[in-house]
């Protein structure tokens, strides 16, 4: 085991005690760079939720095309819901980048 000086130890302490509030601060407010970003990965999966709709949309439209126009109504429902949930994390991506 290796033996520490008092003086290091003193040292140490008062390096410590002298820390400024400031870092602190800095380190809180670049928190908020790390919430947008966690935010707008929300975007990818609006991306991805709009393609499976579609997607499905296709495919039910292959399986029984005398349902085109009803289940055309449905997927553009589906995309218009799936695109708001997007735009509302951009609104509060921005409102954590701006405000």
């Amino acid at each position: 085991m290796m033996r520490v000086s008092r003086s290091a130890v003193v040292a140490r302490r008062a390096a410590l005690q002298t820390r400024n509030s400031s870092s602190l601060q800095v380190t809180i407010s670049g928190l908020n760079y790390v919430g947008t970003g966690l935010s707008a990965i929300a975007l990818a999966g609006v991306g991805v939720g709009i393609g499976n709709v579609f997607g499905s949309f296709l495919l039910a439209a292959a399986r029984q095309p005398n349902m085109v126009r009803a289940l055309f109504n449905y997927a553009i429902l589906g995309f218009a819901l799936t695109e708001a949930i997007g735009l509302f994390a951009l609104m509060i991506a921005f409102l954590m980048l701006f405000a």
